[in-house]
């Protein structure tokens, strides 16, 4: 029987890090979440732990990147450009070459792994690694911000243990790295929900991108029309993923817990709060399967800390408490000290813009029911 212990994977050296002032992937969004859960009370159960990162071992990213791609990746540990790295999309704008990128990207990556370890030695029920989830890397190239691909090397490592996984992307860019890592696989099932490839990057993850061979019909893409609230969002989830899961039957569950689908985010198109996010969240908790949760998108550091503060929570089964709220001056944080809350008033979208994202989830349901749902022998 899996032991009730929640893991969170913290670094202040990690959450340091940064690939350059202007560049939007900051992982101080968790320093953030730690300033959250210590604020709301979070992180003080005795069934709860943070651990340091351990870095990646090196062999285990060889069953998803090619030892090529890893040499220039550690000549990028330098600091030093070389005209080279362009053609594995390192030294753009993106994925730029920073002293020390190697270096985080193992230690980062290492917390995936470990965590899903602990997850199948029964150490843990949950695990979550909020400086990873580099969904977007490619087997011999970086692209979205993401230069090894950590989720797709801790499935790959679960799968050579024998276990069945589920991978599940919340995260509102589609997680096209760990799509193709296993489209050929009936062993991993990949449900990603997404802004649709129509308005954002990586421009697809469209419900035809099934799978291929042994992997056909386990690859769901369930795209969302940009400006789709929480009651679309939701209902496209409820519609298709509890289903898949009931008949795929994991033995752990892979979480891209993205926090850029919130409506506050720069770089995406999604109108969801914390309302919607966090019903999602204890959906999956539902399933009963460990998790292993990784941060991934969120370009509004401090409402991607929130959110990743509801996903502890949730999974913790722990309810914050602001023992500030009240106080003379309080604690100046970000969005969520205004109302001394992680929660926020709901938000909608009405009208004929409501429609046409309730027409486009529409015709995405049926494609899945119609042609991946009998693949799983689930009745429509």
């Amino acid at each position: 029987m899996t032991t009730d212990c929640n893991i969170l994977f913290y670094s202040d050296k990690l959450a340091s890090f940064e690939y350059s002032d202007s560049h939007p992937f900051k992982p101080s969004r968790a320093r953030h979440l730690m300033d959250l859960l210590n604020r709301y009370s979070l992180i003080f159960e005795t069934n709860q732990k943070v651990l340091e990162p351990e870095p990646l071992d090196e062999e285990l990213l060889y069953a998803v990147h090619d030892k090529k791609y890893i040499s220039l990746l550690k000549q990028c540990n330098t600091g030093e450009f070389d005209i080279s790295m362009l053609e594995a999309g390192i030294g753009t704008p993106d994925n730029p070459v920073v002293l020390g990128m190697y270096d985080f990207a193992l230690a980062a990556s290492g917390a995936t792994h470990q965590g899903a370890m602990m997850l199948l030695n029964n150490e843990a029920s949950f695990a979550f690694n909020p400086l990873g989830g580099f969904h977007h890397a490619g087997r011999n190239f970086a692209e979205g911000f993401c230069f090894i691909n950590d989720i797709a090397i801790a499935i790959a490592e679960c799968l050579k243990r024998g276990a069945r996984v589920a991978y599940i992307d919340i995260d509102a860019h589609h997680g096209n790295g760990v799509q193709d890592a296993f489209y050929g696989s009936d062993q991993v099932l990949t449900i990603s929900l997404h802004e649709s490839g129509k308005s954002l990057y990586p421009w697809g993850g469209f419900e035809n991108e099934e799978g291929i061979k042994d992997g056909t019909g386990y690859n769901v893409n369930i795209p969302l029309l940009a400006e789709s609230d929480d009651e679309v969002y939701l209902y496209a989830f409820r519609e298709l993923v509890p289903p898949l899961i009931e008949a795929f039957k994991p033995d752990i569950i892979f979480l891209e817990a993205g926090g850029d689908v919130h409506r506050d985010d720069p770089l995406t198109h999604l109108n969801l709060t914390s309302n919607g996010y966090r019903e999602t969240l204890k959906m999956i908790k539902n399933f009963g399967k460990p998790v292993c949760a990784t941060g991934g998108g969120g370009y509004d550091v401090y409402q991607t800390a929130n959110l990743w503060a509801t996903v502890w929570s949730v999974f913790c089964g722990v309810e914050p408490e602001d023992h500030f709220a009240g106080s003379v001056g309080g604690m100046m944080f970000g969005p969520e000290t205004t109302s001394g809350s992680l929660d926020e008033p709901p938000f909608a979208i009405f009208g004929e813009e409501k429609n046409q994202c309730i027409d486009a989830i529409n015709q995405v349901i049926m494609a899945v029911k119609g042609k991946i749902f009998p693949l799983h022998g689930i009745k429509v």
